[in-house]
């Protein structure tokens, strides 16, 4: 990837878990239910950083839920990176749900599996300026557990991580911890969010790759606080999206891959 850019997949996250939430009112074949996603974003962020360098993208996505809780979630992007000839993701997610009683109470779901992401065209066209290595692709396993209803009626909590033995961009080791919070706003119809991830890279190289920036850390954190509204089926939903990637001594126009912008979308499930 270029210095500014970098690798995620909130979206697509956010594409396995509602399609499998809707999977139970599909038609079924031999216990597996397919449902499907479109999506346009003004700024194709993941983890803080634009994946299109500022750009709208569409986005789109199917997944096939078994009712044992297994899932295979096969989901697309446009993305910019400055990278010629690379200008699509495609991710395959090999997954398992489930929830469990914690007490008698407190039932939470869990959500394990691995993740390839890839991008067409990357292997011939992209080189880590720092070891040599061509690529882009990585693979990631990951780990969530959701609590339902911890302090209001209709509400979530989440903690997840997730872990690459070479990261994108092929950057070595990742490690990626996330707390999300999600909850209906009174009687309104609108459902508030808000997310904190902290990325932890192999070295200040591997971050400056990845997240770009001056390169003096090896870690960095990003934020989501953003609203929802469903709308005749279509999902509407404003996000506020930043890191604390340093941008001393930077331009402006340098530094927008990675400081907090307003991000707006529109998401179709069927």
């Amino acid at each position: 990837m270029m210095k500014f850019a970098c690798k995620a997949i909130a979206l697509s996250i956010f594409a396995v878990t509602s399609t499998f939430a809707m999977a139970e009112d599909k038609p079924s074949f031999y216990g597996v239910t397919a449902s499907g996603n479109v999506s346009a974003v003004t700024d194709y962020r993941f983890r803080g950083v634009t994946q299109s360098s500022n750009n709208p993208a569409i986005q789109g996505g199917f997944t096939f839920s078994h009712t044992s809780g297994a899932y295979l979630a096969l989901w697309g992007s446009s993305v910019d990176f400055g990278v010629p000839g690379v200008s699509t993701e495609t991710d395959a997610t090999l997954g398992f749900t489930n929830s469990f009683d914690l007490t008698d109470k407190v039932k939470p779901t869990y959500d394990v599996g691995v993740i390839h992401y890839g991008y067409i065209g990357s292997k011939s066209n992209a080189v880590n300026t720092y070891n040599g290595k061509k690529g882009l692709a990585f693979t990631e396993v990951f780990g969530k557990l959701t609590f339902p209803e911890t302090l209001l009626a209709g509400d979530a909590l989440s903690v997840g991580v997730n872990y690459s033995p070479d990261y994108w961009g092929r950057t070595d080791d990742f490690w990626y911890f996330n707390l999300g919070y999600s909850a209906p706003i009174a009687s309104t119809g609108l459902t508030g969010l808000a997310s904190v991830g902290y990325n932890k890279l192999k070295n200040k190289d591997s971050l400056s790759v990845v997240a770009g920036g001056p390169g003096k850390d090896d870690n960095y954190v990003d934020y989501k606080v953003g609203v929802n509204y469903n709308l005749l089926g279509i999902l509407a939903e404003v996000d506020v999206v930043g890191t604390n990637v340093s941008t001393s001594g930077m331009s402006d126009n340098a530094k927008k891959p990675y400081d907090t912008g307003v991000l707006f979308s529109l998401t179709k499930t069927f």
